[in-house]
């Protein structure tokens, strides 16, 4: 069992890599100690501020390299999911509207910044253990 415990991945913003980054979180997971329920919704809310960050991309010209960074941190009392975007979200649209929205309904606390100089987008979602 895992107390503490930090995960990091940069994935290509691209509908493809949902499948691999899900996988990938909740066999990260499996050695935390934590419960099912949360790491459902972890899996969930990683996923889907995927979805909404290919969804804002779509169709975009030049946006085939545009990464996302998903880091997990572990400790005894939460898991904290924090979910960069390195290219300008400009307007966020319904999608990423009601991405954050349903993951807020999951989630203890949740925050969408965007850095006015940089326009680099973090989302952080904080979930009981």
């Amino acid at each position: 069992m895992i107390e503490w415990a930090v995960f990091t991945a940069r994935v290509p913003v691209r509908v493809e890599q949902l499948a691999s980054i899900r996988a990938r979180v909740r066999g990260w997971m499996a050695d935390c100690a934590i419960t099912h329920h949360a790491r459902h919704d972890v899996v969930w809310a990683a996923s889907e501020a995927l979805s909404s960050a290919i969804d804002h991309l779509r169709g975009r010209p030049g946006s085939t390299g545009s990464e996302a960074t998903l880091t997990l941190h572990v400790d005894p009392d939460v898991v904290v999911l924090t979910a960069t975007d390195h290219f300008a979200w400009t307007d966020p649209g319904p999608a990423a509207v009601d991405g954050l929205r349903v993951i807020g309904e999951v989630t203890d606390r949740v925050t969408l910044t965007t850095d006015p100089d940089t326009r680099v987008s973090t989302l952080v979602a904080v979930f009981p253990r």
